[in-house]
């Protein structure tokens, strides 16, 4: 079977369940992972015989997108900021809202203009230190997570992408205190009440790690509460809180902040909707 050949069976096989040019690019990216060829060496080899281990191990990675697996899982990577992570199912697939938060934090460390201690809870694939690491060589950036699985990935791409990071394992829930002083923590936390699972997409509920998705319905911003108690005791002066979160929690998060001493700032996303928050803790009266 050709290169050619092989890809038009494919696309006949999807086409129920992808739009045309999502279809085209996922196959293209299926296919260069196969064959170690680019999208137009692609179409300049599209006669080329096909090996029978090539064309099987296309048929399954077909099944899989079938059966709604993310595409970055069946290839093992995602890219991040313009770097290649590793990704499997112990981890989220980085997505371009975080790199506006990333983005944002590196707004304010230019500001500062000075070596910056910043921690990231939840830290997942590890993109978010990472990104900080590589724009702020002289800062000490640390990425904390409740998941060996998610610290082994974290670990793997910062010897990749050769970031020196600090990675510590714990449940920032059942924490009393933080490991050291910051003047940054930075957290992507679970966000999503379980109850609106039913309404996500296959590729989410299904099969990224739902340690990293979701929190309770009576208590969804319990991650925003219990990192902003601890920010208490740990940020250093003029210390920040920048978070992501669900488009329509920012006025209760704003909320929340305020009644625990802090003056929040809600920040939008590129679609548009509040996606980010940056919190400072208010002067004590009379300071």
């Amino acid at each position: 079977m050709t290169l050619l050949e092989s890809k038009q069976a494919l696309k006949a096989q999807l086409a129920d369940q992808f739009d045309a040019i999502e279809l085209n690019s996922l196959l293209s990216m299926l296919f260069e992972h196969v064959t170690g060829n680019n999208q137009l060496q692609q179409v300049i080899h599209k006669n080329d015989q096909l090996s029978e281990v090539q064309v099987n191990e296309l048929k399954k990675y077909a099944e899989e997108l079938a059966k709604g697996k993310p595409i970055q899982y069946i290839l093992g990577k995602a890219w991040f900021m313009g770097k290649e992570y590793i990704v499997n199912d112990q981890v989220l697939i980085p997505r371009p809202e975080t790199e506006e938060l990333v983005e944002w934090v590196l707004e304010y460390a230019e500001i500062i203009n000075k070596p910056l201690h910043i921690i990231d809870i939840g830290t997942g694939s590890g993109c978010i230190p990472i990104a900080l690491k590589t724009a702020l060589p002289n800062c000490t950036i640390t990425g904390l997570d409740i998941s060996e699985g998610a610290l082994e990935v974290a670990k793997l791409n910062a010897t990749q992408l050769n970031t020196n990071i600090e990675w510590i394992q714990q449940d920032i829930l059942m924490s009393a205190s933080m490991p050291s002083n910051y003047d940054i923590i930075v957290s992507n936390p679970p966000y999503i009440p379980f109850n609106e699972k039913v309404n996500m997409q296959v590729q989410v509920k299904n099969y990224e790690p739902a340690l990293a998705l979701f929190v309770t319905n009576e208590d969804p911003l319990i991650f925003y509460r219990i990192i902003a108690r601890l920010g208490k005791q740990c940020l250093n002066p003029n210390g920040q809180l920048f978070f992501e979160m669900h488009y329509d929690q920012g006025k209760a998060i704003q909320t929340l902040f305020d009644e625990m001493g802090y003056h929040a700032e809600l920040r939008k996303d590129m679609f548009g909707k509040d996606r980010m928050i940056r919190a400072s803790l208010k002067p004590k009266q009379g300071a």
